[in-house]
């Protein structure tokens, strides 16, 4: 069911990731990372994906409440 889901937040940072999950999994949503990386240059990007009924309100809270210092 998972390969349906939609990419919601990309990054090559494991901790903005892992901040987007936990924010979207504690207002009700189902979230997944995908770890797209090169494992032997740890080059590439992870994506935080959620189910195609959660993907505008999912798209709607990270923009509201998660702010890293480069955004």
């Amino acid at each position: 069911y998972v390969s349906s889901w939609q990419t919601v937040y990309k990054s090559d940072s494991e901790l903005q990731v892992q901040i987007v999950k936990d924010v979207l999994e504690n207002a009700g949503y189902n979230a997944v990372v995908i770890n797209l990386k090169d494992h032997a240059y740890k080059i590439g990007m992870l994506e935080v994906r959620v189910s195609p009924d959660a993907v505008i309100p999912a798209i709607k809270l990270i923009n509201e409440e998660i702010k890293f210092g480069h955004e």
